[in-house]
């Protein structure tokens, strides 16, 4: 993989900054737009960090060589001042109460209803794209978002890929998935202990989940009708919990 060696002013470390990973059902980066390429990154200590520099990595620890770890998605920077979280997000108290104070710590970027603050000491180094060159490229959401992956509750079956889901989502929400995703689940449905109490079928372009009529809590009810969107996208959900997919299900040793 090619790479580049920064340096910092005063310091004696050398920062290897490499080609962003392809992204792998293990590591999901998130490709950068086009032409954002390691040639235009640097280095530069937290606190100097601007409004508008595209954040694509941070380094191991030092001293001395200090490798990439390249963040799954680059974000535009928007630091502010450590302890003034307007989402009273998880990330800010917990780095809370580890005891952080404004003098050490600041925040490169806030909440969102995807992601937590991203906190660090003042003085990480981080590998930015420029304001001033990323001005120049296109915007970071023209590179297309990855799938979030989903398993079935019994964790046995999946991944499924679905549009990528807020940060507040919960088990019991829908994920949105193609129609080749869906005839997928209900395929795996049937074998899974989750469908065990449940009957899928199609009309046409429709999938109804219903449960065995026996078990019905409400007489008469037909189940769930779930009909493609204008994209032809399935909203599936609130029938069982949605597990998010980690390698770890794929791990015999665990």
């Amino acid at each position: 993989m090619p790479e580049r060696i920064l340096s910092l002013p005063g310091s004696t470390d050398r920062f290897i900054l490499t080609d962003r990973p392809a992204p792998t059902l293990t590591d999901r980066y998130r490709p950068l737009p086009d032409g954002m390429t390691l040639s235009r990154g640097t280095v530069v200590p937290a606190y100097q960090v601007a409004a508008g520099d595209v954040i694509v990595a941070f380094f191991t620890d030092g001293p001395g060589t200090r490798h990439a770890e390249h963040v799954l998605e680059a974000f535009t920077a928007r630091p502010r001042p450590f302890g003034t979280c307007p989402a009273q997000c998880a990330e800010c108290e917990d780095v809370h109460t580890r005891g952080a104070t404004t003098d050490r710590y600041l925040c490169l970027a806030d909440a969102d209803d995807r992601e937590d603050c991203v906190i660090v000491y003042r003085n990480t180094p981080v590998a930015i794209v420029p304001a001033a060159t990323a001005a120049s490229l296109p915007p970071l959401d023209s590179a297309p978002p990855l799938p979030d992956l989903f398993t079935l509750d019994d964790g046995e079956h999946g991944p499924y890929e679905a549009l990528p889901v807020p940060r507040a989502w919960s088990p019991f929400a829908t994920i949105s998935v193609t129609r080749a995703t869906a005839v997928q689940i209900v395929a795996d449905l049937a074998s899974s202990p989750t469908g065990r109490h449940l009957i899928c079928e199609w009309l046409h372009d429709a999938l109804l989940i219903s449960s065995d009529p026996r078990l019905r809590t409400e007489p008469g009810r037909p189940g769930r009708l779930i009909r493609p969107d204008a994209n032809g996208r399935y909203r599936i959900g609130g029938l069982w919990p949605w597990l998010p997919y980690s390698p770890e299900d794929d791990d015999p040793t665990h």
